[in-house]
């Protein structure tokens, strides 16, 4: 058996003895239970081996949130960990991925139950849910299901959701896709499989949504994405502003915009809150900047949309975009909920009060070492310098901490390499103090993975 399967195997099994003291000075010995399922997975590959005359490797999934080569699962909800999971490709069969379960007996050993065969090069990733919500009939126990993309060659995926039932697998459904999130929209305790597609021919994108009821039948749902779509760039599940749960999707434009829909459940039909019904195009959008999407920029747990705007060029100075952010609620109504000025390249933005909208200039610094300063000003007419109020600093180097709090500033924020530094002129009253920016300023924090 390969090193990385018997290592992870010993991993995940160890937690579930205990060691006496004179058992401490003894070399240290695998568990039984870690014995009994090597047994159960190697025979599971002898069999594989010798059916098909090949190899078999093990490939576990590559993305996701399970990307171990074993699996420790409680597939029916009770609190025990009774199933492993494996995976392994088959050389040169026919259908040559498989996904293997293995149940634990009453005596120790692990007996394999159930197998799930896949086409394809790899499993790419693997999630287990309810979906349906149905029981054994004999233990009265439900049972995950299993979602599984399988990796095809290149960027094609396709997957496919399986119950387990008596042993045997069932498809219950397989698709393709562009991109995919499970999702309790309906917010019935089961799992969807939201599902998104682009046609593209037809520069046209859609949202299906999988779900099954406890008595096991399909329901899809569809809503249609903004037109002109050639991708999406990304795909959150999170709320909308009362709290009714929601799709975010970021998508790129054959113009090379990106934009951005949002997708819930209302009255029992999938709608997309932001499309406009006459042109079937987004409400919601960053235009040509790329580097700002969806985010709870007020940490509410509801995430905002930004709405871009720039600020006028001014002595000379180009002016600089701020983002003006909503929320959405399940009627389609958004709210405003603040202003802010993002510095990506730095790593921080700024909640901007509403008394600096109309005379704000922003200006960078870059001029000393280890220093990257960006200045707030105040518009003075024409054929006058703004003046600068306040200056905000991301400082790196041997002496970031000294020079953090010299000069009359103090620290933001900090991390291991970078230190956060602020520092106001006493030239305008602009309404915050050093309590207040610290609780206006914000580290951004890279992406929330896809939740």
């Amino acid at each position: 058996m390969p090193t990385v399967l018997a290592a992870m195997l010993c991993l995940l099994l160890s937690g579930c003895f205990s060691w006496s003291a004179e058992e401490s000075y003894k070399l240290p010995k695998p568990p039984q239970d870690y014995k009994n399922l090597v047994s159960a997975v190697n025979q599971t590959k002898r069999e594989l081996e010798l059916q098909h005359s090949t190899s078999v490797e093990d490939v576990p999934p590559s993305a996701g949130d399970n990307t171990s080569a074993v699996q420790m699962l409680d597939m029916d909800g009770d609190g025990s960990q009774e199933t492993a999971v494996t995976f392994f490709r088959v050389v040169g069969a026919e259908m040559p991925l498989r996904i293997c379960f293995y149940t634990l007996q009453e005596d120790g050993s692990y007996a394999l139950t159930a197998s799930i065969r896949g086409e394809g090069d790899g499993v790419y990733a693997v999630h287990y849910a309810d979906m349906d919500g149905q029981k054994d009939e004999v233990t009265g126990k439900t049972c995950k299901e299993i979602v599984v993309s399988w990796q095809m060659g290149g960027n094609a995926y396709y997957l496919g959701v399986y119950a387990l039932d008596g042993g045997q697998s069932q498809t219950l459904a397989t698709v393709t896709y562009d991109s995919y999130k499970i999702v309790d929209l309906d917010r019935d305790s089961l799992m969807e499989l939201a599902v998104c597609h682009i046609d593209q021919e037809q520069k046209l994108g859609e949202v299906e949504l999988y779900n099954w009821n406890t008595a096991g039948l399909l329901n899809v749902e569809k809503a249609p994405l903004s037109a002109n779509m050639t991708g999406i760039w990304q795909i959150r599940t999170n709320y909308l502003t009362d709290f009714v749960p929601a799709l975010y999707i970021a998508g790129d434009l054959t113009d090379g915009t990106r934009v951005m829909d949002v997708v819930t459940i209302r009255e029992g039909e999938l709608v997309n809150l932001t499309l406009d019904p006459d042109t079937r195009d987004s409400r919601e959008g960053t235009g040509q900047r790329r580097d700002i999407s969806f985010s709870d920029v007020n940490s509410d747990s509801i995430l905002e949309l930004p709405r871009l705007w720039q600020l006028p060029s001014r002595g000379g100075l180009s002016g600089v975009w701020l983002a003006d952010w909503v929320q959405y609620d399940n009627r389609g109504r958004a709210q405003e909920v603040c202003t802010t000025y993002h510095n990506v390249a730095d790593g921080w933005y700024l909640v901007i009060p509403d008394s600096w909208r109309s005379r704000l200039v922003i200006y960078r610094n870059d001029s000393v070492s280890g220093q990257r300063a960006v200045i707030f000003a105040l518009w003075q007419g024409e054929g006058k310098e703004p003046l600068p109020f306040l200056s905000i600093y991301k400082l790196t180097g041997a002496s970031r901490n000294l020079r953090a709090t010299s000069a009359n500033r103090f620290i933001l924020a900090e991390d291991s390499s970078t230190v956060y530094a602020a520092t106001f002129y006493n030239t305008w009253d602009c309404g915050l103090d050093q309590s207040g920016l610290l609780e206006n300023f914000r580290l951004i924090v890279s992406s929330w993975s896809n939740d």
